[in-house]
C-alpha cells in the first residue's frame, strides 16, 4: 500500500501521453502505483469561466472568453523502495 509517508514522485508532467506509457510501463512490470491528476484552476475558477462563458457574447458554450484553457500536471507516485526499480522500467 502506498501511503504518504512511504511513496516517491516517479514522474511528474503536463503530457497525457508520457503520463499513459508511465503507468503503462508501471502496471506491465507489476509496480505498485498512484496517479494524481492536478489542474491549474480550482473549483471556484472552473465554475465562474464556465458561467461566464454561458453569458451572451462569452464565448459560446463551454468555451472561455478568455481564450485560456484548463491545464492538467499529471503526478505519479511509487513507493520509495520501488523508486529505482520504476526509474529503469519506465526509462526515466
Amino acid at each position: 500500500m502506498i501511503t504518504m509517508f512511504n511513496r516517491a514522485v516517479l514522474f511528474q508532467d503536463s503530457d497525457s501521453k508520457a503520463c499513459a506509457e508511465v503507468w503503462s510501463a508501471l502496471k506491465k512490470h507489476r509496480i505498485e502505483y498512484e496517479m494524481k491528476t492536478l489542474s491549474d484552476h480550482s473549483t471556484f475558477g472552473r465554475n465562474l469561466h464556465y458561467k461566464q462563458s454561458m453569458s451572451i457574447g462569452g464565448g459560446g458554450l463551454g468555451g472561455s472568453p478568455f481564450g485560456d484553457k484548463m491545464n492538467y500536471v499529471y503526478v505519479i507516485y511509487v513507493k520509495k523502495s520501488d523508486l529505482e526499480l520504476a526509474k529503469k522500467v519506465c526509462d526515466l
